[in-house]
């Protein structure tokens, strides 16, 4: 069972930073995940929420600041980490890392051009959260994978139809026939990690579970801990 550090993993650094996802990767993490959204001057950047409050304390939306305006925040948690612009990920050479795309359509043509130019086109998995952004990125480049961020289960055949190579499901979202349609379409399960309503986290007797349920893949905070436990 893979291991991807979400959110670039948070075992010794703030979220969404290089030093978390080099950390992670470090650690054992098979993939490190990062969120991608746009500035108010068209910048593909690393940001999660759509606001810069609870990681900067700026209540600004990332949509109205300029690209020097967010690379000019510093973490509440670690005042010697700034978020980053995705070329400024690609340009680190950190990999491999699974782009969770908050912003879609046009813009995803964008984040591919920026993948393309920097040779990251074996190096990524794109995750996106419409049908549309999954026929999108194969028209681009088929050998890209694509992970679907559904809605609900009943939307897993409609993705996979449309070219998913790995659906995403909700921690309370997992059981047998939910697992076993997908897998046996040829396709992977990855599980997003949220015990008691906290995305990223999950007990240990759940990722033992998983892995003996021959879940493919796994999104958690804590990579060395996880890691341990496979």
């Amino acid at each position: 069972m893979l291991l991807i550090a979400h959110r670039g993993g948070t075992d010794r650094y703030p979220e969404l930073t290089l030093e978390a996802s080099q950390c992670s990767l470090e650690l054992g993490a098979d993939y490190v995940e990062l969120d991608i959204r746009f500035t108010k001057d068209n910048v593909p950047v690393i940001a999660h929420d759509s606001d810069a409050l609870r990681l900067f304390g700026n209540s600004s939306k990332i949509s109205d600041l300029t690209e020097e305006q967010f690379k000019s925040l510093k973490y509440l948690l670690n005042d010697s980490c700034h978020p980053h612009t995705l070329e400024e990920v690609l340009k680190s050479g950190v990999a491999p890392i699974l782009f969770h795309i908050k912003e879609g359509g046009s813009a995803l043509t964008r984040i591919l051009e920026y993948i393309r130019a920097h040779g990251y086109e074996d190096k990524v998995i794109m995750g996106v959260v419409t049908v549309g952004d999954v026929r999108l990125v194969k028209a681009f480049n088929h050998e890209i994978k694509v992970l679907a961020f559904i809605p609900s289960k009943e939307a897993i055949m409609e993705f996979i139809e449309q070219g998913a190579d790995i659906i995403r499901l909700w921690e309370p979202w997992v059981d047998e026939p939910s697992v076993s349609l997908v897998q046996q379409a040829g396709k992977q399960v990855w599980i997003m990690a949220a015990y008691g309503g906290i995305i990223g986290n999950t007990s240990a007797e759940k990722i033992v579970q998983w892995k003996h349920m021959g879940i493919d893949g796994v999104l958690a905070d804590l990579v060395a801990e996880n890691k341990a436990l496979l």
